[in-house]
């Protein structure tokens, strides 16, 4: 890989896998997840200033490139049990992500579906109308209104198509790379 990207500034490359790291320096294992969740590591939720961090970090590095995330604790501190533990809660933590996200990206969907039907059929509804109505003031408005509903309606559905599920995907997407990504332990 070369060495001309902006973000080589910022992360560096692991010389035996080539990999970017996203670097994180521990104290202890416990600082990885929120110290308000009493359950055991494979099942506890991150800390949320550090899945901030790994979101952001993964979204600076260009997918095309790998990552690792490794985490830097103090000498003497390391144990391979709760590395393995960590492993999983980390894994555990961003499957889970997805799996809500996979959830909204339904339920969105879904939305925009029963948008797109309302719309037409309102616009339907309202052609159809048009011709039958004139000359009455009160359904001529009615008219007017489920045709600007239909509009609205189809508006809602290209919002939710380019706006809000384009952001569930990438949120996705960068759930994913981090639940994938090799996690590395190192002494300082």
């Amino acid at each position: 890989m070369g060495r001309d990207k902006p973000f080589d500034e910022i992360y560096r490359i692991d010389e035996s896998t080539n990999l970017y790291m996203i670097e994180v320096g521990l104290n202890e294992y416990g600082d990885i997840f929120n110290a308000w969740d009493p359950a055991p590591f494979k099942r506890r939720e991150l800390d949320p200033d550090l899945e901030f961090y790994l979101k952001g970090s993964s979204e600076e590095i260009p997918d095309k490139y790998p990552i690792e995330l490794c985490f830097t604790m103090p000498s003497g501190k390391r144990n391979e049990q709760m590395e393995d533990d960590v492993r999983q809660g980390l894994t555990n933590s961003f499957t889970f992500k997805r799996y809500l996200l996979r959830k909204k990206i339904q339920k969105t969907n879904t939305q925009m579906l029963l948008c797109v039907f309302l719309g037409f059929g309102f616009l339907w509804l309202g052609a159809i109308l048009t011709n039958r109505v004139e000359g009455k003031l009160i359904l001529s408005l009615l008219v007017d209104a489920l045709l600007i509903g239909g509009w609205v309606f189809l508006w809602e559905a290209v919002s939710l198509f380019f706006f809000t599920n384009r952001d569930l995907y990438h949120q996705y997407n960068v759930s994913k790379r981090l639940e994938n990504a090799p996690v590395i332990f190192r002494e300082t």
